[in-house]
């Protein structure tokens, strides 16, 4: 689901070195401004075995970074069960960069609670983190009966001269905090960029002024649950999110509580007022970044240009 991570890891830890102040627009940062964190990214998919569990570490603001030493691969990491208390030991894949489970049979449950654990060394100092998620009940179900999806020209209009926009219907997951569709171009890149598109945007001039392939592959959209039992709910995909010819993943995922916190907040540090605040972590200790769950039902989508 996460692009370029590394990138990601470095962005993210140097924003969460600021200094929050209050009614200001504007922050003064300095060394003593830095406190060390484990930065956790990772999350937990029932039926499925607990990998690509992210633990990596901040750096003060103008440090000059070692992308060998971002991943906290001597960390101590564990997940336990809190269903039957089994303490589950995670193990560091060196070639990816990740933690994940050494035990192939052991899959994750639908509404089961697991915590996290982590213990590392950061400058010489001991710290401790640790997270607990709760994984949202079976049930979500993409219903492709009513979804739009398949083969569809770009921009397609129905016989009343209508656009015709993607969507995916489907059933909600019962103890879900929000549901989160993510968009992403499997066959995006200059070539294969929509020039027509209606606002006029060339990827080749974007692309000088700093920007990347990725700033227009990967969209997402995400709705609060509906107090609704048995009926389909809907998230369109807008043509806005449609940047390139050719295949899309979308990816619908009931998030629990914990990813829902940091989605929404992770990014909106800044009120309208200038008040700056943290987001929400929901991790205990020494920590930041997410620990969460998710239910998920993928559909495929194909843009085509119009003879």
């Amino acid at each position: 689901m996460v692009q370029s991570k590394t990138i990601q890891y470095v962005l993210f830890t140097l924003a969460l070195s600021l200094l929050f102040a209050c009614g200001k627009t504007s922050v003064e940062i300095d060394e003593s401004t830095y406190e060390p964190k484990i930065v956790i990214n990772g999350y937990l998919y029932p039926d499925k075995r607990p990998t690509r569990i992210f633990i990596t570490r901040n750096f003060p603001v103008g440090a000059t970074i070692d992308k060998e030493k971002i991943a906290l691969a001597d960390a101590d990491v564990s997940i336990t069960d809190l269903s039957d208390g089994s303490v589950h030991p995670l193990v560091f894949n060196g070639a990816f960069g990740f933690f994940e489970s050494p035990e192939s049979n052991w899959r994750i449950a639908y509404e089961q609670s697991y915590r996290l654990q982590v213990n590392a060394t950061i400058d010489g100092q001991a710290l401790s983190a640790a997270s607990t998620t709760t994984v949202p009940g079976p049930g979500l179900q993409i219903d492709l009966a009513h979804s739009v999806y398949g083969d569809l020209y770009y921009r397609q209009k129905d016989g009343n001269g209508n656009l015709i926009s993607p969507r995916v219907a489907y059933r909600q997951s019962p103890d879900a905090a929000f549901y989160l569709l993510s968009v992403a171009g499997l066959d995006a890149s200059v070539e294969s960029f929509i020039y027509e598109n209606p606002v006029g945007t060339d990827i080749r001039k974007a692309m000088e002024r700093g920007a990347n392939i990725e700033d227009f592959q990967y969209r997402a959209k995400w709705t609060r649950p509906e107090n609704r039992q048995g009926d389909l709910s809907v998230i369109e995909v807008n043509w806005y999110m449609i940047w390139f010819y050719g295949r899309y993943r979308l990816v619908l995922y009931a998030g629990d509580r914990n990813f829902y916190h940091f989605y929404n907040t992770h990014k909106r540090v800044q009120e309208p007022d200038g008040n700056l605040h943290q987001p929400l972590f929901d991790i205990e200790g020494d920590g930041i970044g997410v620990f969460g769950s998710a239910v998920t039902d993928t559909v495929y989508l194909n843009i085509l240009k119009k003879p």
